[in-house]
Protein backbone atom coordinates (compact mmCIF):
# COMPACT_ATOMS: atom_id res chain seq x y z
CA UNK A 1 0.00 0.00 0.00
CA UNK A 2 0.93 3.67 -0.62
CA UNK A 3 2.73 5.62 1.82
CA UNK A 4 0.57 8.58 3.83
CA UNK A 5 -0.76 11.73 2.12
CA UNK A 6 -0.14 14.50 4.96
CA UNK A 7 -0.88 17.79 3.44
CA UNK A 8 1.92 19.05 5.40
CA UNK A 9 4.29 16.83 3.77
CA UNK A 10 3.58 17.70 -0.31
CA UNK A 11 3.80 21.38 0.73
CA UNK A 12 7.64 20.88 1.99
CA UNK A 13 8.36 18.73 -0.61
CA UNK A 14 6.50 20.34 -3.40
CA UNK A 15 6.81 23.63 -2.14
CA UNK A 16 9.81 24.92 -3.67
CA UNK A 17 9.18 26.90 -7.11
CA UNK A 18 12.39 24.98 -8.61
CA UNK A 19 10.14 21.78 -7.58
CA UNK A 20 8.38 19.66 -10.78
CA UNK A 21 5.23 20.27 -9.52
CA UNK A 22 3.11 21.87 -7.51
CA UNK A 23 1.79 20.99 -4.03
CA UNK A 24 -1.34 20.74 -5.42
CA UNK A 25 -0.49 18.83 -8.33
CA UNK A 26 1.63 16.24 -6.55
CA UNK A 27 -1.13 15.53 -4.00
CA UNK A 28 -4.13 15.19 -7.02
CA UNK A 29 -2.12 12.25 -9.24
CA UNK A 30 -0.86 10.82 -5.43
CA UNK A 31 -4.40 10.83 -4.10
CA UNK A 32 -5.40 9.69 -7.90
CA UNK A 33 -2.13 7.03 -8.32
CA UNK A 34 -3.70 5.43 -4.82
CA UNK A 35 -7.22 5.35 -6.08
CA UNK A 36 -6.58 3.40 -9.23
CA UNK A 37 -4.27 0.72 -7.56
CA UNK A 38 -7.21 0.36 -5.09
CA UNK A 39 -9.62 0.10 -7.84
CA UNK A 40 -7.47 -2.03 -9.89
CA UNK A 41 -6.59 -4.30 -7.29
CA UNK A 42 -9.96 -6.11 -7.47
CA UNK A 43 -9.88 -8.24 -10.42
CA UNK A 44 -13.31 -7.64 -11.34
CA UNK A 45 -12.42 -4.20 -12.59
CA UNK A 46 -9.43 -5.37 -14.52
CA UNK A 47 -11.45 -4.90 -18.13
CA UNK A 48 -11.89 -1.40 -17.43
CA UNK A 49 -8.03 -1.42 -16.78
CA UNK A 50 -8.15 -3.01 -20.02
CA UNK A 51 -9.46 -0.61 -21.63
CA UNK A 52 -7.05 2.19 -20.91
CA UNK A 53 -4.11 -0.11 -22.53
CA UNK A 54 -3.09 0.05 -26.62
CA UNK A 55 -4.59 -2.62 -28.16
CA UNK A 56 -1.21 -4.50 -28.43
CA UNK A 57 -0.84 -5.05 -24.62
CA UNK A 58 -4.64 -6.46 -24.48
CA UNK A 59 -3.02 -9.75 -25.96
CA UNK A 60 -0.69 -9.97 -23.75
CA UNK A 61 -2.59 -8.61 -20.43
CA UNK A 62 -3.07 -12.19 -18.29
CA UNK A 63 -3.79 -11.96 -14.73
CA UNK A 64 0.15 -11.98 -13.65
CA UNK A 65 0.92 -8.74 -15.87
CA UNK A 66 -2.37 -7.31 -15.19
CA UNK A 67 -1.36 -7.63 -11.22
CA UNK A 68 2.05 -6.32 -12.09
CA UNK A 69 0.90 -3.41 -14.15
CA UNK A 70 -1.82 -2.69 -10.68
CA UNK A 71 1.43 -1.91 -8.43
CA UNK A 72 2.62 -0.12 -11.01
CA UNK A 73 0.23 2.58 -9.89
CA UNK A 74 1.27 2.12 -6.02
CA UNK A 75 4.78 2.99 -6.75
CA UNK A 76 3.70 6.16 -8.56
CA UNK A 77 2.09 6.81 -5.37
CA UNK A 78 4.56 5.99 -3.16
CA UNK A 79 7.22 7.56 -5.20
CA UNK A 80 4.88 11.05 -4.86
CA UNK A 81 4.40 10.48 -1.34
CA UNK A 82 8.22 10.57 -0.51
CA UNK A 83 9.18 12.81 -2.88
CA UNK A 84 11.14 10.80 -5.44
CA UNK A 85 10.03 12.69 -7.93
CA UNK A 86 13.02 14.15 -10.07
CA UNK A 87 12.89 14.88 -13.00
CA UNK A 88 12.21 11.93 -15.72
CA UNK A 89 12.63 9.10 -13.31
CA UNK A 90 9.28 8.88 -11.53
CA UNK A 91 8.28 6.51 -13.58
CA UNK A 92 11.05 3.52 -14.02
CA UNK A 93 9.98 1.20 -16.60
CA UNK A 94 7.54 1.09 -19.62
CA UNK A 95 4.31 -0.33 -17.20
CA UNK A 96 4.82 2.88 -14.68
CA UNK A 97 4.79 5.01 -17.77
CA UNK A 98 1.67 3.97 -18.80
CA UNK A 99 0.18 4.06 -15.58
CA UNK A 100 1.38 7.52 -14.86
CA UNK A 101 -0.40 8.36 -18.08
CA UNK A 102 -2.97 6.82 -16.81
CA UNK A 103 -3.07 8.71 -13.90
CA UNK A 104 -2.48 12.47 -15.55
CA UNK A 105 -5.25 11.56 -17.74
CA UNK A 106 -8.01 10.62 -14.81
CA UNK A 107 -6.57 13.71 -12.91
CA UNK A 108 -7.00 15.97 -15.34
CA UNK A 109 -10.57 14.60 -16.09
CA UNK A 110 -11.07 14.96 -12.61
CA UNK A 111 -10.07 18.56 -12.01
CA UNK A 112 -12.08 19.14 -15.31
CA UNK A 113 -15.10 17.81 -13.80
CA UNK A 114 -14.39 19.79 -10.41
CA UNK A 115 -14.30 16.36 -8.72
CA UNK A 116 -10.48 16.22 -6.71
CA UNK A 117 -10.66 17.04 -3.04
CA UNK A 118 -7.29 19.15 -2.56
CA UNK A 119 -6.88 19.91 1.18
CA UNK A 120 -7.20 23.90 1.53
CA UNK A 121 -4.16 24.13 4.04
CA UNK A 122 -1.93 23.50 0.82
CA UNK A 123 -0.32 26.45 -1.05
CA UNK A 124 -2.05 27.73 -3.73
CA UNK A 125 0.36 28.03 -7.11
CA UNK A 126 -2.12 28.81 -9.56
CA UNK A 127 -0.32 28.95 -12.70
CA UNK A 128 0.78 24.85 -12.07
CA UNK A 129 -1.92 23.69 -9.72
CA UNK A 130 -3.40 22.33 -13.25
CA UNK A 131 -0.85 22.78 -15.87
CA UNK A 132 -1.07 19.13 -16.78
CA UNK A 133 0.94 19.57 -19.83
CA UNK A 134 3.63 20.81 -17.76
CA UNK A 135 3.39 17.92 -15.40
CA UNK A 136 3.81 15.41 -18.66
CA UNK A 137 7.03 17.47 -20.01
CA UNK A 138 8.54 16.92 -16.26
CA UNK A 139 7.40 13.23 -15.27
CA UNK A 140 8.22 11.78 -18.46
CA UNK A 141 12.03 10.90 -20.17
CA UNK A 142 9.53 10.52 -23.15
CA UNK A 143 6.26 9.31 -24.65
CA UNK A 144 6.50 6.31 -26.86
CA UNK A 145 4.89 4.13 -24.98
CA UNK A 146 1.49 6.21 -26.54
CA UNK A 147 2.93 5.35 -29.86
CA UNK A 148 1.61 1.69 -29.06
CA UNK A 149 -2.44 3.51 -29.51
CA UNK A 150 -1.64 4.47 -32.78
CA UNK A 151 -2.53 1.46 -35.50
CA UNK A 152 -0.24 2.72 -38.46
CA UNK A 153 3.18 1.73 -36.11
CA UNK A 154 2.06 -1.82 -36.40
CA UNK A 155 5.58 -3.38 -35.03
CA UNK A 156 6.85 -0.77 -33.00
CA UNK A 157 7.35 -3.20 -30.06
CA UNK A 158 8.94 -5.75 -32.42
CA UNK A 159 13.01 -5.98 -31.04
CA UNK A 160 14.00 -6.94 -34.76
CA UNK A 161 11.57 -4.85 -36.40
CA UNK A 162 12.58 -1.67 -38.47
CA UNK A 163 10.77 0.79 -36.53
CA UNK A 164 12.45 0.00 -33.57
CA UNK A 165 16.17 -0.53 -34.88
CA UNK A 166 15.63 2.40 -36.41
CA UNK A 167 14.53 4.45 -33.47
CA UNK A 168 15.82 2.57 -30.43
CA UNK A 169 12.95 2.12 -28.41
CA UNK A 170 13.02 0.98 -24.95
CA UNK A 171 10.96 -2.21 -23.93
CA UNK A 172 7.60 -1.46 -25.59
CA UNK A 173 6.91 -5.23 -26.15
CA UNK A 174 4.56 -6.01 -23.48
CA UNK A 175 6.92 -9.12 -22.17
CA UNK A 176 9.21 -5.87 -21.38
CA UNK A 177 6.87 -3.64 -19.67
CA UNK A 178 8.48 -4.24 -15.97
CA UNK A 179 11.76 -4.16 -16.72
CA UNK A 180 13.56 -1.16 -15.33
CA UNK A 181 14.84 1.04 -17.52
CA UNK A 182 18.85 1.67 -17.72
CA UNK A 183 18.71 4.66 -16.02
CA UNK A 184 16.41 3.76 -13.47
CA UNK A 185 17.36 4.30 -9.76
CA UNK A 186 16.40 1.64 -7.17
CA UNK A 187 14.55 1.58 -3.74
Amino acid sequence: MHESGDASRFAKLYGDAQSALSPRMAWNLWATAGMLADVYVDEATWDLLEEELPPLVRSHADKTWIARLVRCFDAIADRLASGDVAVHRLARCTGEEMALHVVIDHTESAWHDGMLSTPASLPDKLDRDDDFDGARDALFRDHDVLLLFDPSLDGLDDLEGELHQRFSFANLHPDRWFLPFSDSQEG
